[in-house]
């Protein structure tokens, strides 16, 4: 990681932007991250071809970045005062990657899925006897007219005529898309939803700002996401490009990522064009018991894991793949053992209690650090570096927390369920920030998804749950789901990466939090805007079979209360031992660590094997076999040498398959939808 750190180290003291040059870049964010928002909408919400919002860091971030670094230098020679520094592009940057991640499949598009299912289905399939459900959800979260909702999934009446009125060229301008929506009856569950996004990143950031310098300046981690940005932004010399886009390995590894790409897409648009697909199912070789257990066994095809998870430290990358064949081994055990429980071995479950023991020992480990803060709460700490000064990080955490839990009571949520919920998901994301900041996977559902929630369930059994505040209280938490099932913890993480940033390229990580505020505003208001007109102009059930995505989700919590109403579930005992037997291997990995320097095992490695190792398990290997025989037989300098050629195959991903490809399918559905790109 020597390489990595060099190039992260701290730039020179830069000189403090105007107030007509924040304007600039402000305005210039915003034009920015509303051209992203409109792709999003095309790819995702229209096509639905490629989840480009997914990517890590999101592909509308990396395109807006692409897209200054190839304006930039025609501006510096025509009109210089409208050309931008590295500081500014990376600022912009930054600010569209925390915009686009709020509209996202898995961030704002859950929240509409999870408050419109039961008032669309209650009236529409009444045998699912949805309409126990819909007198507890507020009206201040969602419009409860069946019409409005009705309008929502199927699209609103006469559309086609008021589009036609605003037709330029042959397409609809903005004008006439804003004109479909009834905003009026929208506009208090916007105004709801905005000031719960604003209170959750309140203290999200809190959060963050209390731990962010403890281990950027003690610890010093190397936040390997970062590189990718950094290196491909570096300064322009006097002779010509940057070394990173004139290195011959970075250009082989961009080819062999873009030649994998290129023969799918060939293949979307004739399929007799041999193409490797994105998977290899080796699980077609076990079907015979007891050897059907370790299905499913697949090697999925991730080439923005191999390229990026080479900058992760070696033994993290070892850890994770011995833990997905340490969850084969059990699963085979237990078949042969005749075990007959439904999903076993459980590794989300295991997940999660790696999660939540690695979230302990994250704490403990800086206890002396967190006395320290605590001691300064009440003086002015003037450190110019750090984000939030600890008397601001407290009030942003306080806040934030005791809104999100007056919000989620309000909204019919038992206060003790909700203290518990929203603990749990904070520290699941702090755990997923430090994977991001110290191993650096580039994955946003890095962690042990919906576990969580279920926890509670399965800890507690639903009949108690249920009796806490009957169906008031589940119903709201089945509308706050989206808080386990999407991806809200990398929030945090691409808060913390941003701090980073500033502080290396010198834009002020005090500054940055601020302005994240208004980028969580601008998501807000950009994602609402972005979903709700092309889903009353031509129906979400017209987009997407099913309605607005996630809506398995939304009909499997629904049914679920439904059912529980007859028979609800007690406590279920082996997804507790699996919790509790992923804690005990979590502490012996830790121990392991921690009594011999040497050992290969890391806590880090089994959290990640345990929330999503079926799509890294093979990435990881791959990676550990080659940095293995790297080191081995050429050293510290044959490594170095050859990031940039990893660095490229990731590159080449996010080009290829997210820019060019995501660009491509925004303009229609055959043949793209053949060849679909989930970066998550």
């Amino acid at each position: 990681m020597a390489e990595t750190v060099a190039l992260l180290e701290r730039a020179p003291t830069a000189r403090v932007w105007g107030v007509g040059r924040l304007a600039y870049l402000g305005g210039l964010a915003l034009a920015l991250t509303w051209l992203g928002g409109w792709w999003m909408k095309q790819a995702e919400v229209v096509v639905l071809a490629t989840q480009i919002t997914e990517s890590v860091p999101p592909i509308p971030a990396l395109g807006v970045l692409f897209l200054m670094l190839l304006v930039n230098p025609i501006l510096h020679r025509c009109h210089p005062s409208l050309s931008l520094s590295r500081r500014e592009m990376l600022l912009v940057y930054a600010f569209c990657t925390v915009a686009a991640a709020v509209p996202a499949c898995g961030s704002l598009r859950f929240v509409l899925s999870l408050t419109a299912y039961p008032i669309y289905f209650a009236r529409t399939a009444p045998e699912l006897r949805l309409d126990l459900i819909t007198p507890h959800i507020p009206s201040w979260l969602v419009p409860k007219e069946f019409a409005l909702i009705r309008d929502l999934y199927l699209g609103r009446p006469g559309a086609d005529a008021v589009l036609s009125q605003w037709q330029l060229f042959g397409h609809t301008i903005p004008i006439g898309l804003w004109a479909v929506v009834p905003w009026r009856e929208w506009l208090v569950p916007i105004a709801s939803w905005l000031l719960f996004f604003v209170l959750f990143w309140l203290a999200l950031s809190g959060m963050v700002g209390i731990f962010e310098r403890r281990w950027r300046e003690h610890e010093r981690l190397v936040f390997p996401l970062l590189y990718l940005p950094m290196r491909v932004t570096e300064e322009t010399a006097p002779a010509g490009l940057p070394l990173f886009w004139r290195d011959p390995l970075m250009w082989l590894g961009f080819s062999l990522s873009a030649f994998y790409n290129a023969l799918n897409m060939l293949n979307a648009f004739f399929p007799q064009v041999p193409a490797p697909g994105k998977f290899y199912d080796l699980g077609q070789f076990f079907t015979a018991p007891p050897l059907d257990a370790l299905r499913p066994l697949t090697l999925h095809y991730r080439p923005e894991v191999i390229g990026l998870g080479y900058l992760m430290p070696t033994e993290v990358a070892f850890t994770v793949w011995l833990s997905y064949a340490l969850f084969k081994v059990e699963a085979l055990i237990g078949r042969m053992l005749g075990w007959q429980f439904a999903g076993f071995p459980f590794t989300q479950e295991q997940g999660l209690g790696a999660y939540l023991t690695v979230a302990a020992l994250l704490i403990y480990a800086a206890r002396h650090y967190l006395r320290d803060w605590a001691k300064r709460l009440w003086n002015d700490d003037a450190n110019a570096d750090a984000a939030l000064r600890p008397k601001e990080a407290a009030l942003w955490l306080l806040v934030g927390v005791v809104g999100c839990l007056t919000f989620m009571v309000m909204a019919g949520m038992d206060w003790r369920i909700a203290a518990i919920y929203l603990a749990l998901t904070l520290l699941v994301a702090l755990v997923y920030a430090r994977i991001r900041a110290e191993v650096g996977a580039p994955m946003v559902w890095l962690f042990p998804y919906y576990q969580h929630k279920k926890a509670i369930l399965y800890t507690l059994g639903v009949n108690r749950v249920m009796g806490l505040g009957g169906l008031r209280n589940m119903t709201a938490f089945a509308i706050f789901t989206f808080l386990s099932r999407g991806f809200f913890h990398s929030y945090t993480a691409t808060q913390l990466e941003n701090i980073q940033l500033g502080s290396r390229v010198t834009f002020s990580p005090r500054l940055w939090v601020r302005w994240s505020v208004v980028a969580i505003v601008v998501g807000v208001l950009m994602g609402f805007y972005f979903h709700l007109t092309p889903y009353y102009a031509k129906g979400a059930v017209n987009l997407r079979e099913g309605g607005i995505w996630g809506h398995w989700i939304a009909s499997s919590e629904y049914n679920g209360i439904v059912s529980a109403l007859s028979n609800p579930l007690p406590p279920d005992t082996p997804r507790i031992i699996a919790t509790l037997w992923g804690i005990g291997m979590t502490v012996l990995f830790g121990v392991l660590r921690f009594a011999y320097a040497g050992s290969p095992l890391h806590p880090l490695g089994f959290a990640i094997a345990g929330a999503y190792g079926d799509l890294v398990w093979w990435s990881f290997l791959v990676v550990w076999v080659a940095k293995f025989f790297v080191l081995r037989y050429g050293g510290g300098r044959a490594y170095r040498r050859t990031v940039p050629l990893f660095l490229g195959f990731a590159l080449g991903h996010y080009v290829t398959a997210g820019v060019i490809w995501g660009l491509m399918s925004a303009t229609g559905k055959a043949p793209f939808q053949r060849y679909a790109i989930w970066f998550g």
